[in-house]
């Protein structure tokens, strides 16, 4: 009888697993948003906790913490305009060196295909494809994808609002959650996820932070122009699991290439640059998370990919926290031992 009653519960805990994933990529317009508040929100309670120590209206910490978020907004805003703007106004520039760095490849292309590959030609054609009357004629999908992304940062800016409201509460509606039996375990849990979280965010924060630094640092001993702008760009893109900071090296080579004359010297630089993020992932991150997520880097790779394909980008950034989620939830769920000791690494 026991026998049978578990193996009822297993088919119906993987046809839940089914209908929860079917819902996740259904809803994910409406999920996306409360995910990245919920996280936000998370990150910014100690804070709310702090000011509450030392008797600072709640309503006023709100509003200083929003006027934080918005200060960080315009400041990231205000640095990708300026550096684009710069890098515009060496647009002549780039194109004569990328006409000069890639004229073998263009010859070879001529030489393959019998038509001449003309790289001003194929700017001025983009250039034209932004031109007003392409816009216009295009405003529909241009109009379409700027209305999405508002209502996701307007919904996400809701739900922020309803959870700063009420996170300060979190341990009373658990326990009203949960009731007597189980309002300690809840409690906990949410306790585990917090914990690791925020820990996970702040350590990550301090790396990207340092790995910024490094690439600005590097790339100003090498020369490099918009030295600035491509650490900023490793700075965000290295909270993004194992492939980002690789993928921040993309225009750094790019750039390096059209502007050295031996292309030594730009292998040089972003080897360098690579290195010292190796040194970073691969010794200092594991230090100073320790078992902080309780996550092995195989589950991570895999939660990467998985949330990448379920929720584009936004789910690659925000796929750590999203597995410390899941592998929380699912160790609530009686018989799923197994699985939570995959998911996590061995405690010590």
């Amino acid at each position: 009888m026991n026998t049978d009653l578990s193996t009822i519960r297993s088919v119906l805990i993987y046809f839940a697993g089914i209908v929860t994933l079917f819902l996740l990529y259904l809803l994910q317009d409406l999920l996306v948003p409360l995910m990245m508040a919920m996280f936000i929100a998370l990150l910014l309670q100690p804070t709310l906790v702090w000011m509450d120590k030392r008797k600072i209206p709640f309503l006023l910490s709100v509003s200083l913490v929003w006027v934080l978020l918005i200060s960080i907004f315009l400041f990231i805003g205000a640095i990708i305009y300026k550096n684009g703007l710069d890098i515009y106004e060496q647009k002549e520039y780039i194109l004569q060196q990328t006409n000069i760095k890639l004229a073998p490849l263009f010859k070879a292309y001529t030489n393959f295909t019998g038509k001449a590959f003309n790289l001003e030609t194929l700017l001025s054609n983009m250039v034209s494809q932004m031109s007003s009357e392409a816009i216009m004629h295009n405003s529909g999908s241009i109009f379409g994808m700027l209305g999405t992304l508002f209502e996701e940062v307007l919904l996400t800016a809701i739900y922020l609002f309803i959870l700063l409201s009420g996170i300060m509460k979190y341990e009373n509606y658990l326990q009203y959650l949960g009731g007597e039996e189980r309002s300690t375990k809840y409690i906990t849990a949410f306790e585990e996820v917090k914990s690791s979280i925020v820990s996970y965010m702040k350590i990550k924060f301090i790396l990207s932070l340092l790995y910024g630094l490094g690439v600005v640092l590097i790339a100003w001993l090498f020369g490099l122009q918009f030295a600035f702008f491509w650490g900023f760009i490793g700075f965000i893109l290295n909270f993004l699991p194992v492939f980002g900071a690789i993928i921040g090296l993309v225009p750094v080579f790019i750039m390096s290439v059209i502007q050295f004359d031996s292309i030594y010297t730009a292998i040089i630089l972003n080897v360098l640059i690579y290195a010292y993020h190796f040194v970073l992932a691969s010794v200092l991150e594991p230090i100073l998370l320790g078992n902080r997520t309780s996550l092995n880097s195989i589950v991570v790779i895999m939660g990467l990919l998985f949330w990448g394909y379920l929720w584009g980008i936004y789910g690659m950034f925000l796929s750590v926290p999203l597995m410390v989620l899941t592998k929380v939830i699912i160790g609530q769920i009686q018989g799923t031992d197994v699985v939570v000791r995959l998911l996590g690494t061995q405690e010590k």
